[in-house]
C-alpha cells in the first residue's frame, strides 16, 4: 500500500480536523440557506482529498494507505458523505436521487467550478463511493450536454466523466 510520505503532508489527524471544521461550516451555511458561501469559499483540498498534488503540493494528498485508514473511520466517512451531499446541493443537485433539486433556493446552482466537481467525483471514486460517483458523473454529463465546460486552467477534466481514463497516466 502506498502512503503519502512527503514532508509537507499534514497527516491524517490534521486532515480530519480540517475536514470536520469544514463540514460544520457547510452545515451552518446550509441551515441559513447561505448557498452562495459554498461558491466563493475554498475547501476542496481537505473536503475531497485525492491522490494528486495540488496548489498546496502534497499537503492534502492521500494515497491508498491514507484512504484505507480514512474509510475505517466511521465518523470521518459520515462527514465525508455529508460534505458530498451539501456541496452537490449548493450546485442544485441531489446526489441520492441523482437529479436536480426540485425547488432550489437562491444560490443553489452551477457556478462554473469544474475543478470542484472533478475533485468531488474523483475523491468519491477513490473512496469507492460508487453511487455518489455515478450521481456526480450524471450531473457533469448533463452540464456538458448543456454546453458547460469541464476545463480548468487549460486542463480538460471531462475525461473523468466520459472515459474514466486519466490522460496524465496512460
Amino acid at each position: 500500500m502506498i502512503f503519502n510520505t512527503d514532508p509537507a503532508f499534514v497527516g491524517l489527524e490534521k486532515l480530519k480536523e480540517a475536514h470536520h471544521h469544514q463540514i460544520a461550516d457547510f452545515e451552518a451555511w446550509a441551515a441559513k440557506n447561505d448557498w452562495e458561501r459554498f461558491h466563493y469559499s475554498h475547501y476542496d483540498w481537505w473536503v475531497f482529498p485525492i491522490n494528486h498534488r495540488s496548489a498546496y503540493g502534497f499537503k492534502w494528498t492521500v494515497y491508498d494507505g491514507e484512504i484505507a485508514q480514512l474509510k475505517q473511520d466511521a465518523e470521518f466517512m459520515t462527514k465525508y458523505l455529508k460534505g458530498v451531499q451539501l456541496v452537490a446541493a449548493s450546485w442544485g443537485w441531489e446526489v441520492e436521487r441523482k437529479s436536480y433539486l426540485p425547488n432550489p433556493k437562491a444560490g443553489q446552482s452551477w457556478h462554473n467550478w469544474p475543478i470542484r466537481l472533478f475533485k468531488a467525483a474523483h475523491s468519491t471514486q477513490l473512496f469507492a463511493q460508487h453511487d455518489l460517483f455515478d450521481s456526480l458523473k450524471l450531473y457533469a454529463l448533463d452540464l456538458m450536454k448543456q454546453g458547460k465546460s469541464m476545463s480548468y486552467n487549460n486542463s480538460d477534466l471531462s475525461w473523468l466523466f466520459t472515459t474514466g481514463i486519466d490522460p496524465r497516466h496512460p
